[in-house]
């Protein structure tokens, strides 16, 4: 059955429910907002600020900046890089 655009009106007795419910297999999240992570960009690991965090194909992304800002920047350019739990290391303030 094709429907371009139509609204579409059945009885109830036309309904058959299935009884199937999938509940969501997301996991809590590792970080927080605000925890200070370590982040492996270079010789040595650099302490960053979570700043973002949300859910993509059940997988959590941490935002966090891969750059610090300089006076001199104008660039529009984004410094945020949105990393998965594994690239990061939860350090104890």
């Amino acid at each position: 059955m094709v429907c371009q655009n139509e609204t579409l009106y059945l009885a109830e007795q036309e309904f058959h429910t299935t009884n199937v419910l999938k509940k969501p297999t997301v996991s809590t999240p590792a970080f927080r907002l605000g925890d200070i992570v370590e982040v492996d960009f270079g010789e040595r690991p650099t302490r960053r600020i979570i700043q973002g965090i949300f859910s993509l194909k059940e997988n959590w992304l941490y935002g966090v900046e891969w750059r610090s800002p300089t006076l001199e920047e104008v660039s529009a350019q984004s410094r945020t890089i949105w990393l998965a739990d594994v690239d990061l290391v939860n350090v104890s303030v």
